[in-house]
């Protein structure tokens, strides 16, 4: 396995095929980049999002013709 994924994040363990794999990683993965803080005002503009999972509800918020199909 460490031939197939030989870059790891020393912070996490995670292993990547490539090094811009791992990069990627370490550049969005909070816990392993401690710059990488949601700061309060960008909380507020994800009005979708609660507690980290995306929400989705079917219909909420379309204005539709009155017609169905």
């Amino acid at each position: 396995m460490e031939k197939e994924k030989p870059y790891r994040c020393e912070v996490c363990g995670k292993r990547y095929k490539n090094l811009n794999g791992l990069k990627y990683h370490r550049q969005h993965s909070p816990p392993c980049n401690p710059d990488l803080k949601l700061s309060p005002a960008a909380m507020s503009g994800m009005s979708n999002n609660i507690g980290g999972m995306n929400v989705n509800v079917a219909g909420a918020g379309l204005v539709g013709d009155g017609m169905t199909f």
